[in-house]
């Protein structure tokens, strides 16, 4: 496979991955906010999950960027 092409791909999949993060923070924090989940410490759960979540959606744009720079 070319760079060029090999590039394009690898971008494409981790963008993919980028969007299906942010995807999951907003649903977790979607469910936090549900008036069922009544359980407080469970909410902070889901809310830690969806910052952990946004984390993972940096990390992978830093990973587009290295590779749309470098490759």
């Amino acid at each position: 496979m070319k760079t060029k092409q090999l590039k394009e791909k690898l971008i494409g999949e981790f963008k993919f991955m980028r969007d299906y993060e942010t995807w999951a923070a907003a649903f977790y924090r979607q469910v936090a906010k549900e008036p069922d989940v009544e359980n407080k410490k469970l909410g902070e759960v889901f809310l830690e999950t969806a910052d952990d979540e946004i984390r993972h959606s940096q990390i992978i744009q830093k990973i587009i960027n290295i590779i749309a720079n470098n490759l």
